[in-house]
């Protein structure tokens, strides 16, 4: 099952531009190679491209990347593609920046397709380029064994998600509460829950050696109690 699953047709609803996202993005006023990995509906592709920014979207999800696609006739290229193969699909060192945001890197089903992925992204990353990304802290959620995410609430609608461990994964549960439904739409996939240190060696393994770690988009500093890591790395 599909994280998007029940949430599909509400997504940019739930998940509207987010603007301190878009400035941690930007750098310099020259357009770049941008490709956004797990980029769902596309909403900061097309932002970026009306920038004047060459961008390409890509997620696994074949029917949120025509909902991307719906957006504009005119705007950036969104492709489905399994992002383990990402360095067959574009040429060597082909991208700027490479953003890979939302937990997508959790997704992925254990440490060896991590570093898989990174290897592919590595292979088609400029050098001179710079990878973001953005990922849980499972650090912390591993040392309580369980997360709940701040509450999505929108136009009467109301998404939760909580994460716990389970054999060496971390479930997550989402529900989805609309006001104008009596449904609540329940959806759960496995996370695998990957610490900031297993992601520092295995960029490093790849040839990165430099990183910046926040706690969020306006780069403050990652305190260990924060949610989200937010990560920077360069060669």
């Amino acid at each position: 099952m599909s994280f998007y699953t029940n949430i599909l047709h509400y997504y940019d609803q739930l998940f509207p531009l987010d603007k301190k996202k878009l400035k941690f993005v930007l750098e310099g006023d020259t357009p770049q190679k941008i490709l956004d990995i797990g980029c769902a509906t596309g909403t900061l592709c097309h932002e970026l491209y009306h920038l004047g920014h060459q961008v390409v979207g890509i997620d696994i999800d074949k029917a949120i990347i025509e909902r991307a696609k719906g957006k504009n006739l005119e705007g950036p290229q969104f492709e489905s593609l399994d992002k383990l193969s990402i360095d067959k699909q574009f040429d060597p060192k082909y991208f700027d920046q490479i953003l890979c945001f939302d937990n997508t890197i959790a997704h992925l089903p254990n440490e060896m397709a991590v570093r898989k992925f990174f290897q592919a992204m590595s292979n088609i990353l400029a050098d001179d380029g710079k990878f973001k990304c953005e990922v849980v802290n499972y650090d912390q959620a591993l040392t309580k064994g369980m997360l709940d995410l701040p509450p999505v609430e929108v136009d009467g609608m109301v998404l939760k998600r909580h994460q716990c461990l389970e054999q060496q994964c971390m479930e997550c549960y989402t529900e989805l509460n609309i006001d104008s439904e009596d449904e609540i739409h329940k959806n759960c996939i496995p996370l695998f829950p990957i610490r900031y240190s297993q992601i520092e060696t295995l960029l490093r393994e790849v040839g990165f050696n430099h990183f910046n770690l926040y706690c969020d988009f306006e780069k403050c500093t990652a305190t260990g109690d924060h949610i989200y890591n937010i990560i920077e790395a360069w060669r």
